[in-house]
């Protein structure tokens, strides 16, 4: 009799008088015949992440650039500052002309920028924003049956952690610094192989799930009893419990198999320098250990931070740091540019380059991770020297399960950041129809890159 074969299978066998099995690769017998979805019917999961780097790209005083393209809608070319994404041009839209437009908030400078592409909300003060950001959104839609619902991951070896996801506007992610960090997370405790046919519920989990659930009578009666500004603070509190409550859930219930997740083997620890070369080391080992997250189905929404607003990054053998180089240097009068700004910006891009790079190295249904995932790749600034909220480079990455129509560049000068963003969470799948406010409330998406 002829053995069926499906996404569940697995290769058994004995080793040391035990028995072991192996998960099969995302065969394409396990799909739909447009290789789109597994064959009973259920989808390959889209997920959705940010990827942030400080210091924009470089512009000119005379308004040049060194990084939007000339040719504006499909087969942009590649400028000096996109080479290091040259090989995925057909997979990512550039959006350029774009600006934050604070009405009238202060220019918070290396705040501002991202802020009001995040939030949709001009800041009133640096160190918070005054709406949550646009990520917890998307992963209350698409988020929710994974164990952890976002990853927070800052690859810049900053002294200090860096996240820009915020729920309250105050408090901020704490992201995982180290490649090490990042790992222990995704597939140390707690985890449990997707594909292994020993699952079995975790019964310290089943522990803390009964805990939580055991003070829902007091919880209440404290509510009733305090007044309005605590009642506030508790209600923030208690919603993040039943968001652990939920994820705590999801871990009690059998993973769906996920034939392109394989268990990587554990990191060392990296050394710490802020070093770009180091920088994007860094970058890529955490990418690679993400996708591999992201196969396994760990989480479908994270955040990547590649440098902060005020990179400190710096070119091994130089003494200033980024983001002192772009204040400090003049504009060579022949060039037209910062040269020593302008080759870190793309240096900086290597590192982008690098995560797409190993996004797309893992094998889905008749793509790639990378074509299931949407990345929303932005900075904090347009021309950095004079720390502009003009012309803030930003794009959209990979094929969002074939909603987001990649290659195309959009400009749109004096239009708001907030448009792209709006764009973003609706190819991300998020049921958004306006988002920002004062002069960046928009309803009104890219449809050029939105697949009909």
């Amino acid at each position: 009799m002829k053995q069926k074969i499906d996404r569940r299978s697995v290769l058994k066998g004995m080793l040391g008088g035990a028995t072991v099995g192996v998960g099969l690769p995302m065969l394409n017998l396990f799909l739909n015949e447009n290789g789109n979805a597994y064959a009973d019917g259920s989808t390959i999961p889209t997920r959705f992440g940010t990827y942030f780097w400080g210091l924009g790209l470089t512009d000119t005083p005379t308004g040049g650039t060194r990084w939007v393209p000339e040719t504006v809608g499909l087969d942009y070319e590649i400028t000096p500052e996109l080479q290091a994404i040259a090989a995925f041009k057909h997979k990512v839209s550039v959006f350029s002309g774009f600006r934050a437009i604070p009405d009238t908030s202060p220019n918070l400078v290396h705040w501002s920028g991202h802020a009001s592409i995040l939030s949709g909300v001009a800041p009133a003060a640096s160190g918070s924003f005054d709406a949550p950001t646009l990520d917890t959104r998307i992963a209350d839609t698409i988020g929710g049956a994974t164990r952890f619902k976002v990853l927070d991951i800052d690859a810049s070896i900053s002294r200090r952690p860096i996240s820009y996801s915020t729920r309250t506007g105050t408090t901020f992610a704490s992201p995982d610094q180290s490649p090490l960090a990042l790992y222990q997370r995704l597939f140390g405790e707690g985890f449990q192989d997707p594909n292994s046919e020993h699952w079995a519920p975790d019964p310290s989990i089943m522990l803390r799930q009964s805990v939580l659930s055991a003070v829902t009578e007091q919880r209440q009666a404290l509510m009733r009893s305090v007044g309005h500004e605590d009642q506030i603070k508790l209600e923030q509190y208690f919603t993040s419990l039943r968001e652990m409550e939920n994820q705590l859930a999801v871990q009690l219930q059998r993973p769906e198999p996920r034939e392109a997740c394989m268990i990587p083997d554990m990191p060392p620890e990296l050394a710490r320098a802020g070093s770009v070369d180091v920088v994007n080391n860094n970058t890529r080992v955490m990418a690679r250990l993400l996708a591999m997250g992201l196969a396994c189905d760990q989480s479908r929404v994270f955040n990547f931070v590649h440098t902060g607003g005020t990179s400190e990054t710096y070119v091994p053998g130089q003494s200033k740091i980024y983001h002192q180089i772009t204040h400090d240097e003049p504009t060579d009068a022949q060039l037209g540019y910062q040269p020593e700004t302008s080759k870190l910006a793309g240096l900086v891009m290597e590192g982008f380059g690098a995560f797409l790079e190993e996004l797309d190295a893992i094998q889905e249904g008749n793509g790639t991770l990378l074509d299931n995932c949407l990345v929303f790749a932005l900075s904090d600034t347009g021309y950095a020297k004079i720390h502009s909220l003009e012309n803030i480079p930003m794009m959209l990455a990979g094929g969002a399960g074939g909603r987001h129509k990649a290659g195309h560049h959009v400009h749109a000068p004096g239009e708001s950041v907030t448009r792209v963003s709006l764009t973003a969470m609706q190819l991300a799948g998020a049921p958004v129809g306006e988002f920002g406010s004062g002069s960046m409330r928009t309803a009104r998406p890219l449809t050029d890159v939105m697949a009909s």
